[in-house]
């Protein structure tokens, strides 16, 4: 499916529902869903929004603006590695990831199961409280040392 850019007016094929993206949600199984809020009406009322499905929506016309295709954000996590919250300590799987306009990413962490069998609710956090713990994230390489040619260690140096 392409991207729809932030700020088009969209129809949804289905249900004839019009308005302007918003934010985009991707959820872990590749499902795409966008927000979509209606323009104010002629009192000056805002409709409620809607997200609805990728697929199902057509642009009908472009952003008067020129938005990010995608926001401003780093895709810092694939969607089903486990992460943990630095503020509350939650943990569980990262199973959505929400872009915005004009903020960072935000995800959707599935709690397991607490002892009652029950599932907890996916919470949502930003992208910048997160930390990947499962599996581990990619170590950063060290960047090489540049030394300017010639012999670096004294004890290496041969006499001519």
């Amino acid at each position: 499916m392409n991207f729809i850019p932030f700020g088009c007016l969209v129809r949804d094929k289905v249900t004839g529902f019009e308005g302007v993206t918003v934010y985009r949600v991707e959820h872990m199984n590749n499902c795409i869903r966008y927000a979509v809020q209606p323009v104010a009406d002629k009192e000056g009322q805002l409709p409620n929004g809607k997200v609805l499905a990728g697929p199902n929506l057509e642009i009908i016309s472009p952003s008067k603006e020129d938005p990010p295709l995608t926001g401003k954000t780093s895709n810092a996590f694939k969607l089903g590695v486990k992460v943990r919250d630095r503020l509350t300590g939650l943990t569980g799987i990262a199973v959505l990831r929400v872009k915005q306009m004009h903020t960072g990413d935000r995800y959707g962490v599935q709690p397991w199961m607490n002892g009652k069998g029950e599932i907890p609710d996916v919470q949502e956090f930003d992208e910048e409280d997160l930390e990947q713990i499962d599996p581990p994230p990619p170590a950063e390489k060290k960047k090489k040392e540049e030394k300017p040619n010639g012999p670096h260690d004294p004890g290496n140096a041969i006499a001519r």
